[in-house]
């Protein structure tokens, strides 16, 4: 599995992996401290504990992939991509396919890409701001060579009219 540099002080990556555990200075998850308050608001800080949790069940990387499957279940996430005329249900679905799985073993990481998102949304936030979803999504959707990123712009790009059409009654 991949891993950032030992001693990287990129304060997203340390964050994120901290907060999941997989760095070699976190300390046991009894013990340990949330440091992702800091920059997350409490919903994106469950929206990536959802992630990553997906992630070691599929044993890959934290994938920017399971950063928006993980969108689709959190409510204020769910509401973000509502407003677009994104499907949450369908789009969860469409994704259970394209899940990364694990390539070699070991402990998860951040993907470069699932970096790069969460870098995108620390500059969507702004520099005196927190991390919420709706950054995490705006982050996803500004990465299209991504798998994340192409399935929400496909799903998007549908609009409300067409989601319309494929729910019962419509």
């Amino acid at each position: 599995m991949t891993a950032s540099p030992p001693g990287s002080n990129d304060p997203i990556t340390s964050l994120v992996e901290d907060f999941l555990g997989t760095s070699p200075s976190a300390a046991p998850p009894a013990v340990r401290r949330d440091p992702a308050g800091r920059l997350l608001t409490e919903s994106a800080n469950e929206l990536l504990a959802a992630a990553g949790t997906r992630a070691a069940r599929d044993g890959a990387d934290l994938d920017t992939a399971h950063l928006l499957w993980a969108a689709t279940s959190s409510p204020a996430a769910r509401l973000a991509l509502e407003r677009a005329g994104v499907d949450p249900d369908r789009l969860a679905a469409d994704l259970e396919d394209s899940m990364p799985t694990a390539t070699e073993p070991g402990e998860p990481a951040l993907t470069p890409a699932t970096q790069d998102a969460l870098h995108a949304a620390q500059a969507h936030a702004g520099p005196s701001a927190r991390i919420g979803p709706e950054h995490l999504l705006a982050a996803l959707l500004d990465a299209p060579g991504t798998g994340a990123g192409r399935a929400l712009r496909a799903e998007s790009a549908t609009g409300p009219e067409d989601n319309a059409r494929d729910r019962p009654g419509a």
